[in-house]
């Protein structure tokens, strides 16, 4: 197995979970070369990997007769193998001497309805002979990262510190404002914390404004200082993270930091938090997991918004202080 395509997904939460995989082919094909198909959001991983060849950033909406060159491109590549993680039929196109058989694809489809999405990924490895259980995830830290965090996380003075991540893609997945900001409060006065606040500039501003309308207290914002490896690094030095369902929850999984995980819609089961120490608060309403872009109460009044700052305040408080 000298050459391998490794086809990984577009969101970079969605490639976090991957990274398990991307481990276990380095790890079974130890003189392979993996070229790496990803999309924009999730390429900064595998740059500068010793195992990798190449990357292929791909977007989303792409013409036909884009896919058909990107289709005689992977073919003249002459893989040996190619795992694909977007379910896609290239893999039976691209010619290769490997590849996951259709009839088990099927198969498995069936039996990982329940499995968190990391191990869904890697049960696909099973076909190939690989044993498909790993905690291994995979985020590049560089030491410019470190330098960075260094600067932020002075001067704590012995408190405790805490990443709030109050942005989503998904309306439906975002905990109101004003709870961040009570919850926000009770943790510096009672607990004696120190608050970041973190988001992407471009999509968690907003959200990120309105958490800062409403505290009393002092917290830092760092809504779009951060690279997302010097998130993880951050992360990592961190004592809890309390995030809705996002990407930065999928970094906080891979760095294995203390997480307070906030989910309305989607399903905790799948998409849930992995780290060693880590809670899920969800509203107890029949309804949900959906998984719906859309509810009919409305991003204000959908499930998410029955999540009191109680629950959240003494899960948070069990992870800090026991």
């Amino acid at each position: 197995m000298k050459t391998i395509l490794f086809m990984t997904l577009s969101n970079l939460g969605d490639v976090v979970l991957t990274t398990p995989v991307f481990q276990k082919l380095c790890e079974a094909f130890p003189e392979a070369v993996i070229d790496v198909s990803v999309g924009p959001a999730g390429s900064w991983i595998f740059d500068g990997h010793k195992a990798v060849r190449e990357i292929c950033v791909y977007e989303r909406h792409r013409s036909f007769p884009n896919r058909l060159r990107h289709l005689r491109k992977i073919r003249r590549k002459d893989y040996d193998l190619v795992v694909d993680l977007k379910n896609t039929l290239i893999p039976f196109f691209a010619g290769s001497r490997f590849r996951m058989s259709f009839p088990v694809w099927i198969k498995d489809m069936i039996s990982r309805r329940s499995l968190h999405k990391k191990d869904e990924h890697l049960l696909k490895l099973k076909d190939l002979g690989i044993d498909g259980r790993s905690e291994n995830f995979f985020i590049p830290i560089t030491p410019e990262n470190k330098r960075t965090i260094d600067g932020l996380m002075t001067d704590t003075g012995g408190r405790k510190t805490v990443l709030m991540n109050p942005g989503s893609k998904s309306h439906l997945k975002r905990w109101d404002a004003r709870k961040y900001a009570i919850l926000s409060d009770r943790m510096m006065k009672e607990l004696g914390c120190r608050i970041f606040i973190a988001g992407r500039e471009d999509d968690d501003r907003e959200i990120v404004d309105r958490v800062l309308s409403f505290v009393s207290g002092p917290v830092v914002d760092i809504c779009g200082k951060l690279s997302a490896s010097a998130l993880a690094e951050f992360m990592r030095r961190s004592d809890i993270v309390i995030t809705n369902d996002s990407a930065p929850l999928h970094i906080a999984s891979a760095v294995d930091v203390p997480t307070i995980a906030i989910f309305g819609p989607s399903d905790e089961r799948k998409y849930g938090p992995l780290s060693r120490r880590s809670r899920v608060i969800s509203p107890d309403v029949k309804c949900r997991p959906c998984g719906k872009a859309l509810c009919s109460m409305g991003p204000e009044e959908g499930c998410i918004s029955r999540i009191n700052v109680e629950d959240v305040f003494n899960a948070a408080k069990e992870l800090l202080v026991g």
